[in-house]
C-alpha cells in the first residue's frame, strides 16, 4: 500500500489520545527501545511477585503505555482492576475510609457490566457443555479479564450495606481480591491516573493518598500499580512518598530521533496497516529530529504525537506530499 498523507489523516494514525484497548497495541517497549529490561519486564515481574510498584514520569510520557502494554487484555494471568481517579473529587481517596468506598463502587461497577454483557452473550449464544464458566469475553464493556461466573460472584461478594464498618468494607475487598486469585489470575489495583487529578489537589492530597492510603493498600492480597509525577517530589522527597512502594521504576528517557521514528513506524503499522512503512515517504529529511526536539523539551510523547498530528493536516491544508520539520516547528507554535 501507497503512503499517503490523507490515507494517515483518514486513519487517525497520528492522534494523540487513543483508547485504552489501543495504548498496549501501539506501545513500543521502553526495554526495546534503551536496551536493558528495566521498564516493562520489571514491572512485570513485579506484579507477578505480587509487589507494589511505582511508575514515575511526566505527564505523557508514556506511563500509561506502559500499564496497558503489561496489563493488556492479552496478557494471560493477570487481573488488572484499573481504578479511576482523575475524574473523582478530591474526597474520595484522600482517606481510607472513603477510598475503599471508591473501590468497591469501582469494583461493582465492573463487575456488573460484565455480569449483564455475559447474560447477554449466554441468550444470544448458548453455553455448550465445553464452555466453561470463566472464560474470557474480550469485549468492549467491563474489564475484560471477567466474565461469566466469576463476574457475578464478584458482585455478589460486593453487596455490603453502605453504612457498614470500614473493616467489613475491607474483608468485602480483600475477598473479592481473593476470589479472583482463585480463578488461576494475579490481582492487580492499578491507580494509572493520578498525575491530573492529584496535581489539582495541591501536596496534601498526595501526601494523604501515598500515605495512608497506600499503607492501606498494602494489606490488601493484590500487587499495586500507580503513577507518580515526578513534581509531586518538589514539595514532598521522594524518598518519603514512595516509602511504601517497593519497586520504583522511572520511565526511561527516549535517546534520539531513531526512537521516535521507532514510535511513529509503529503508529503506521498498526493504524494504517502498513507493514514495514517506509516514513521517507511521509516525513521529509528532518522532521523526525524536529519531532523529537519537541519530545525532549517537553519530556511528553503524547505531544510529539499531536504535534505530528496537526503538522499532518496543516501539510494536507497547504497541499503538501511530505511533512516537513517547518510544519513541525509550527505546530508545536500554535499550541
Amino acid at each position: 500500500m501507497t503512503l499517503t498523507l490523507q490515507l494517515l489523516a483518514d486513519r487517525y494514525v497520528f492522534e494523540s489520545s487513543p483508547s485504552l484497548h489501543d495504548l498496549g497495541a501501539l506501545h513500543v517497549p521502553f526495554d526495546e527501545l534503551v536496551g536493558k529490561q528495566l521498564t516493562e519486564q520489571r514491572l512485570d515481574n513485579a506484579v507477578r511477585r505480587q509487589e507494589r510498584s511505582a511508575l514515575i514520569g511526566s505527564s505523557g510520557c508514556g506511563k500509561s503505555s506502559v500499564v496497558a502494554h503489561v496489563l493488556g487484555p492479552s496478557v494471560a494471568g493477570v487481573a488488572p482492576l484499573r481504578v479511576p481517579v482523575a475524574a473523582m473529587p478530591a474526597n474520595a481517596i484522600d482517606t481510607p475510609a472513603n477510598l475503599v468506598d471508591h473501590l468497591l463502587a469501582t469494583i461493582t461497577r465492573q463487575a456488573g457490566a460484565s455480569a449483564s454483557a455475559a447474560a447477554i452473550e449466554e441468550r444470544v449464544a448458548p453455553r455448550t457443555e465445553t464452555t466453561t464458566t470463566t472464560r474470557r469475553l474480550g469485549g468492549a464493556v467491563g474489564w475484560r479479564w471477567l466474565s461469566g461466573e466469576l463476574a457475578r460472584e464478584v458482585e455478589r461478594q460486593t453487596e455490603i450495606e453502605q453504612h457498614a464498618s470500614f473493616a467489613d468494607k475491607t474483608d468485602a475487598v480483600a475477598q473479592v481480591l481473593e476470589l479472583i486469585a482463585s480463578d488461576d489470575l494475579h490481582p492487580v489495583l492499578v491507580f494509572d491516573d493520578t498525575d491530573r487529578w492529584l496535581r489539582n489537589g495541591g501536596s496534601p492530597l498526595v501526601r494523604a493518598f501515598f500515605g495512608e492510603g497506600v499503607r492501606w493498600l498494602l494489606d490488601l492480597p493484590a500487587s499495586l500499580v500507580v503513577a507518580a509525577h515526578e513534581n509531586y517530589f518538589t514539595d514532598i522527597p521522594r524518598i518519603e512518598l514512595l516509602q511504601y512502594l517497593d519497586t520504583q521504576i522511572t520511565i526511561p528517557q527516549v535517546s534520539g530521533p531513531a526512537g521516535v521514528e521507532v514510535i511513529l513506524a509503529r503508529r503506521v503499522e498498526q493504524y494504517g496497516a502498513v507493514e514495514d512503512p517506509d516514513l521517507g515517504s511521509v516525513f521529509a529529511d528532518g522532521t523526525v529530529s524536529a519531532l523529537y526536539d519537541v519530545y525532549h523539551q517537553t519530556g511528553s510523547l503524547r505531544r510529539a504525537i499531536h504535534v505530528c498530528h496537526t503538522a499532518l493536516h496543516d501539510a494536507i491544508n497547504v497541499g503538501d506530499e511530505h511533512i516537513t520539520a517547518r510544519h513541525v516547528v509550527a505546530a508545536s507554535s500554535a499550541g
